[in-house]
């Protein structure tokens, strides 16, 4: 008797035993052999029932197992997705620091640009303060050069005043002398003169008489003549000598202005270079604070990036352990069996499910990129790491080209995205499900175009080539997992175009 005929008696006993009883009687079977039958029937019956329930406890078992080790898992995942939260936020956090950050050096460069303008502005007025103290030094040696040239002059004058007045007094001399003679001589009358000259005893007396007469004539004609010269002489340079007084004194009133002139622009230089350096000291305090709020904000990025990079060091563990779980306990993706009520059809009677249709989806992989000359700079297997020396197994293919960086990257089946985001050693990183324990992977994308949870489909674009995370160049690191445990993604999964 199978499971589903005991399953079907357990469930309609009453309607079976009528049946089978009618069935006996019409056969002309015999009372006792009936009743034989129908207690073997039953007996067989209840067998059969305590057989179901064994294999019935034996499968609610086997679910609760494959439940609990789905919480298990589930457990993980959450855990997984509370710090991929949390990383996001920090990275969100971290963006808007580093953007505070930018716009903060943005006005610590501008206000350190206006202490480098205000310092010229101060070093121009500084120096244009040396220059008018050189012009004030050089007018004040100007205005004494002229004071002791009008100085001299005055000396000059005086003398030529001392001298006028000496040779004024010389002529008055002469001229009393001259007319005291004329006077005498009038007084004398011409006989006197005449006497002088005849009372000569001998003709060269009267000569020498006559000579001497005209020479005191002479003497007294050019001593009048010279002191009147010399007076004129006296005048005129006593006139040049005033008139360059005059020049003298109007060049120092013209330098003493100048003088004032400049010391007034000097006082007003000093006092804007003085109102300059207050502004500067202003500006200095400004740019102290607006320094200290960087050295802030690089204090908090740096806390941000520390918790980013322990976080990504624990979302690699959990990861880990998820894919170590995996291995140990088969696919995550893989769903515990349930227990259905069987299918009847409308009279009752049970049906089976049509099991021959084909599942749907494609389950073939494709290549994920489609660049001309392709070729594989990296096989999977051990190695030398090129970025950190280290020799380990290389858990995957590397995918190459000429002109391959940014280049899409497809999708080799359909599945669900279930990372899709930044790690340290993998750069860009996608993992999809393609369900019974098949996960592929991608790395080192220069862009991501999915996001955690969307179903995609063979062929789709998931993301472009790139050099991120532990890279030396554009190309594609690509990775089967099954169960957990990566393969040679060449042995079956792929095949490299021609």
């Amino acid at each position: 008797m199978t499971a589903k005929m005991s399953a079907w008696i357990m469930r309609k006993p009453f309607r079976f035993l009528c049946a089978f009883l009618a069935v006996l009687f019409a056969v002309g079977t015999p009372a006792f052999a009936v009743f034989e039958i129908v207690t073997g029937v039953t007996e067989a019956a209840a067998t059969t029932a305590a057989q179901t329930e064994t294999t019935t406890e034996s499968t609610t078992k086997a679910a609760t197992t494959q439940a609990s080790t789905t919480q298990s898992l589930d457990a993980l995942q959450n855990q997984y997705d509370k710090i991929e939260d949390q990383l996001k936020e920090n990275e969100e956090k971290l963006s808007e620091v580093n953007s505070e950050k930018k716009e903060q050096k943005q006005v610590v460069k501008s206000i350190y640009s206006k202490i480098d303008d205000t310092q010229n502005q101060i070093n121009l007025l500084s120096s244009r303060v040396g220059l008018l103290n050189t012009d004030i030094a050089n007018t004040n040696s100007q205005i004494n050069i002229i004071t002791g040239q009008i100085d001299s002059l005055n000396g000059q004058i005086t003398a030529a005043q001392t001298a006028i007045t000496e040779k004024q007094a010389n002529l008055e001399e002469a001229y009393t002398l001259l007319k005291a003679r004329i006077r005498a001589m009038y007084m004398a009358g011409n006989g006197s003169t005449l006497e002088f000259l005849l009372t000569s005893q001998d003709f060269s007396t009267l000569l020498t008489r006559s000579e001497l007469l005209m020479r005191v004539a002479e003497h007294d004609n050019d001593l009048m003549a010279t002191i009147e010269s010399d007076i004129g002489e006296l005048e005129t340079l006593k006139t040049t000598l005033s008139s360059s007084v005059e020049q003298s004194q109007s060049k120092k009133t013209e330098l003493d202005g100048k003088k004032t002139a400049l010391s007034h622009t000097k006082e007003d230089v000093e006092s804007s270079n003085k109102l300059l350096t207050q502004k500067q000291n202003e500006i200095k305090a400004q740019y102290q604070q607006a320094k200290q709020e960087l050295n802030s904000l690089d204090k908090e990025s740096a806390e941000y990036v520390e918790m980013i990079r322990q976080q990504e060091d624990q979302l690699e563990e959990v990861n880990r352990q998820m894919e170590e779980y995996i291995k140990q306990n088969g696919s995550k993706t893989t769903d515990a069996k349930k227990t259905e009520e069987p299918k009847t059809d409308e009279n009752g009677d049970e049906v089976e499910d049509d099991t021959s249709a084909t599942p749907t989806g494609s389950t073939k992989m494709i290549f994920p990129l489609k660049v001309s000359g392709v070729y594989i700079s990296s096989p999977y297997g051990y190695r030398t790491h090129p970025t950190t020396g280290q020799y380990k197994l290389h858990t995957g293919t590397d995918f190459a080209a000429s002109g391959i960086n940014q280049k899409p990257i497809y999708v080799v089946r359909d599945g669900t995205v279930i990372y899709a985001q930044f790690q340290k050693a993998y750069g860009n990183f996608i993992r999809v499900d393609h369900g019974n324990g098949v996960v592929t992977c991608y790395a080192h994308c220069d862009s991501i175009s999915v996001a955690k949870g969307d179903k995609v489909v063979q062929g789709q674009v998931i993301g472009r080539v790139g050099s991120t995370g532990n890279s030396t160049g554009p190309h594609l690191h690509f990775e089967v997992r099954i169960d957990g445990s990566t393969v040679n993604p060449m042995n079956g999964y792929l095949t490299l175009p021609k």
